[in-house]
């Protein structure tokens, strides 16, 4: 397995990034109902993961591997806002108060991005100082 650690061209560092992304958001998805905190932690395990992975495995330093996991961070977050905006403002808009959704979305949409941003942040960074030190060590030996 030696053989493989840091192998790979530095830009796979971005397609880990984004396959973060999309299997946090499934597995928010698939752990929707059994709460907030465990599809947090499913979310933080996802990001945290990858970029371990992503890290140990490629080329990548650690800024452009933390670059790649804070823009997809980002990114999550975005996704998030607008999934919040739209939710609010369709409840809203089935409660006959369409006109207080707008406000009322982008306030919740404004905290569940920044809920979003603070775990996936927290996953990235945690994995890829993880993957750098692993990575030093595995090529040591």
């Amino acid at each position: 397995m030696n053989d493989k650690i840091g192998k790979l061209h530095a830009g796979y560092v971005w397609l880990f990034a984004l396959g973060a992304v999309l299997l946090g958001i499934g597995g928010a998805f698939a752990t929707a109902g059994l709460g907030a905190k465990v599809s947090s932690a499913v979310y933080f395990g996802v990001f945290l993961l990858s970029s371990f992975v992503a890290t140990v495995f490629t080329k990548a330093n650690v800024l452009v591997s933390l670059a790649a996991f804070l823009a997809a961070s980002l990114v999550s977050a975005a996704a998030y806002y607008f999934v919040a905006l739209q939710a609010v403002a369709e409840a809203t808009q089935a409660l006959g108060a369409a006109e207080a959704g707008g406000a009322m979305g982008a306030a919740i949409g404004i905290f569940v991005a920044v809920v979003t941003f603070v775990v996936s942040a927290t996953g990235g960074v945690s994995g890829t100082l993880a993957g750098i030190r692993a990575r030093a060590r595995l090529a040591a030996s």
